[in-house]
Formats: structure tokens, sequence, C-alpha cells
């Protein structure tokens, strides 16, 4: 497997203040790109927030779209570019002046598989991640590979119960290995496929805006 290094990854940015206080990344499922997720930051609405849409660096092998993971079980997986971006996003973010704890991952199918990947391999705890209708797909390397620091971050799992794509199965899974790790976490399913309905809007707020309150119900 060949080594990234300092890959960038192309992104688009919208502010909702001159001063915010919150970093979202909101991250694409498969054959998304990094305009797919502004209408859902608009739905959601938060003030003082910066919204980081970064665009994956595989072209997604349906012909169309981009993919952060490149390969099959089969032959194996590629996910070096996306690594590489996601640590250059992060330090873009930190540059911005945002630290840790004000930084929210949001994804979306392969977007959410992302979002628990990466952050659970960070070094540190962040504000929270929102995985919607999607796992953890790396399940023995996650026990080894995820970090203590990273037990602390919160994580409001959503999933369509009627999701013919990916099965609700598949974030109770995910839900129960990270109740193992000890991450304030809770599983929330909602009635829709695969897709982010309006009535999940409010649920995503109110964990951004207060994740304390959240962390006393998921436990």
């Amino acid at each position: 497997m060949s080594v990234v290094v300092n890959f960038e990854l192309i992104s688009r940015t919208i502010t909702t203040s001159d001063k915010p206080n919150k970093a979202v990344v909101a991250i694409h499922g498969w054959t998304g790109d990094e305009y797919v997720f502004e209408p859902i930051a608009k739905m959601i609405n938060l003030n003082h927030t910066k919204w980081y849409f970064p665009r994956a660096p595989y072209e997604a092998d349906s012909g169309k779209g981009y993919s952060w993971f490149h390969g099959s079980d089969n032959k194996g997986w590629e996910f070096q570019k996306t690594i590489s971006g996601m640590n250059n996003l992060i330090k873009r973010i930190n540059s911005d002046g945002f630290i840790a704890k004000d930084i929210y991952f949001l994804g979306f199918s392969q977007g959410a598989t992302l979002a628990l990947e990466f952050a659970l391999r960070l070094p540190y705890a962040i504000g929270g991640i929102i995985p919607i209708a999607g796992f953890i797909k790396f399940k023995d390397e996650i026990n080894s590979e995820g970090t203590k620091e990273s037990k602390k971050t919160p994580i409001l799992i959503l999933h369509g119960n009627q999701d013919k794509i990916i099965p609700v199965s598949a974030s109770i899974t995910t839900h129960s290995i990270l109740k193992k790790r000890k991450n304030p976490v809770l599983l929330k399913t909602y009635d829709a496929g695969h897709k982010i309905p309006t009535t999940i809007v409010p649920d995503i707020k109110e964990f951004i805006l207060d994740t304390k309150k959240f962390e006393e119900i998921s436990h």
C-alpha cells in the first residue's frame, strides 16, 4: 500500500456568521460531491457555524460522483488519499480558529462510515459525530486502532428503519460496539428509507447545540 502525504481534498465552505464558534464537516455518501450536503445544512440552520463540504478523492465505480473508499473486500481497500485529505482538512479547520471540542462530523451512508472510522482514530475527542445510515466498516481494527481519547466523543446514530440499502441492523451493531468502547452514544431510528428526511433535522440540531444534555441521556 503506497503512502499518500499531504493530499488536499477539494472542498467548499459556507459560514452563517462573521464569528462562527462551531465547525461542522458534512461528509457526503457514495457518488456524492461537495455540493450535495448544502441543502441539508440550510435545513438544519445552525447559527454561528462554519460548514465544510469536502469531496471524496476517488471516482465512484458507478461512473458518476465520488467515493471515500476504492476497491472491494476481495481486492482490498484503498483510502490513503481520504485519510491524508481529512487530516489536512482538520489542520485547516484548526487554523480557522476551531479547537477539537467545537468540531462535529455529520456523515451520510459511506460518509457516515468515514466519520466514525476517522474520528475514532483521532488522538483527541471532538465535539461529536452524527453518522446517518452508516456503520463501522473495520470492526476488528477499531478495537485496536481506536484511541482512548476518542472514547469521550459523543455520537448520535440515526438510521431509517425502512432502509433497504444499509439495513438498520448495521447501526444497531455499531451502537453495540460504541457502547462497549464507553462512548456516549445514542441510537435513534426513524420511518424512512436510505435518506435524510426533514423529521430528523431537530435531532441533529439539538445534538450540536447541546451536547452536554445529550451526554446525560446517552449513558
